[in-house]
């Protein structure tokens, strides 16, 4: 007698879209648009938990900035009613006004926004001296006493804040990052000085300073706002007769300048590398620096680009700029006010802003993040900010 064996069914593997994981990887390369997620979210239940996970919102951010794909969602600026900002993205992702809204108690005219960076902001009161660092999107924050060297600078801070490597790529602690602020000091002993804060360790490092007197720095000014090229971070140094660049290595922690035959604003260049535009009339020239087998550096123009082209400008118009360089993008508008646009200097894209303002204002810092409404700031976060206390 033969018998038949029963075979038992084997479990099948699951289907790619009843697989979390695999949806959790498709859904992480949404564009990072303030509504892709919300959209997202209306298919089912099952995707609207996916997208509304903080684990999987930490990612979501991190792809994206590592990327360099987060979008400007609008710009900070500095007025009476203190530190404000002004939405420039298009509906369905235009951020509500009050998503932003950091409330400042004490004299508001003392607060100073000096860069905004990898999705966060660098605020200081300039009396006593105190350094907030904010990200807008989470709502976190946190206050610290800046170093002796750099109190009471009254309104001109040169500074620049950094998300840590393990937080940028969503690892570890999302709210992980590094300050640094430089300054120059004129006359017979001139010299620049650096300091970094790291909030790993939850202090400042020791003052770093260029090793002997420097004759370019007698009578040069700090640029406020600065750039990063690679692991090296740059400030312009304007003055009398020539111009220079002051660089700090993050990873070698020194400082060095270095002479420019020009003015104009330090970028990544196209290809890698330290790159400078440079705007003369109605023009723009974009600059690389390269060293040849000697050692020796020279700048060279790798694109000219005619504004008036792009802008609806007069031959007659001069120009207000200013530059981001984390979008290397150019901020213009003119003097009498037509308005005020940006220029991509790499795909030359030109938009003209929804914002009020007919001209730049001296204080206009563009602001670029990963945010949707999932992750907007609770009331936790809605209160005002003492910064004259440390906490």
């Amino acid at each position: 007698m033969t018998f038949c064996r029963r075979r038992h069914p084997t479990s099948s593997p699951a289907a790619p879209l009843e697989d979390d994981d695999l949806i959790a990887e498709i859904l992480l390369r949404l564009p990072p648009q303030p509504s892709s997620l919300p959209r997202v979210s209306l298919t089912c239940r099952r995707w609207r938990l996916l997208v509304r996970d903080p684990g999987f919102l930490r990612r979501f951010r991190a792809h994206h900035r590592s990327r360099g794909a987060a979008p400007v969602l609008g710009f900070f600026t500095e007025e009476d009613i203190g530190i404000y900002f002004h939405p420039t993205l298009d509906p369905p992702n235009r951020i509500p006004l009050e998503r932003f809204r950091l409330q400042i108690t004490g004299r508001t005219e003392n607060c100073r926004i000096v860069c905004c960076r990898d999705g966060l902001a660098l605020l200081v009161n300039v009396h006593p001296g105190q350094v907030l660092v904010w990200d807008p999107v989470t709502g976190d924050r946190r206050s610290l006493l800046l170093p002796p060297v750099f109190r009471n600078m009254d309104k001109f801070y040169s500074g620049m804040v950094l998300r840590s490597a393990a937080a940028a790529a969503g690892d570890g602690d999302r709210f992980q990052f590094q300050v640094v602020f430089v300054r120059c000091f004129k006359g017979r002993n001139a010299r620049a000085v650096a300091c970094v804060y790291s909030s790993d360790t939850g202090a400042w490092g020791d003052l770093i300073q260029t090793s002997t007197p420097l004759q370019v720095l007698r009578t040069h000014d700090v640029a406020t706002s600065g750039s990063r090229v690679g692991r090296s971070l740059y400030w312009s140094l304007h003055g009398n007769s020539s111009n220079a660049i002051l660089e700090f290595d993050l990873d070698r922690q020194n400082l060095a300048v270095i002479p420019l035959h020009m003015e104009g604003w330090i970028m990544s260049a196209q290809g890698g590398g330290l790159g400078l535009v440079s705007v003369l009339g109605h023009t723009a020239q974009l600059w690389k620096r390269e060293t040849d087998p000697d050692g020796v550096s020279t700048w060279r123009l790798t694109k000219t680009v005619h504004l008036n082209k792009l802008l609806p400008l007069r031959s007659g118009d001069r120009l207000d700029i200013d530059f981001a360089d984390e979008s290397n993008m150019l901020i213009l508008g003119t003097v009498d006010g037509i308005g005020i646009f940006t220029v991509h200097t790499e795909s030359m894209q030109c938009k003209k802003l929804p914002v009020e303002f007919k001209k730049i204002p001296s204080v206009f810092q563009p602001f670029s993040s990963v945010y949707t409404p999932e992750m907007g700031v609770g009331a936790e976060h809605a209160g005002a900010e003492p910064l004259h206390n440390i906490r």
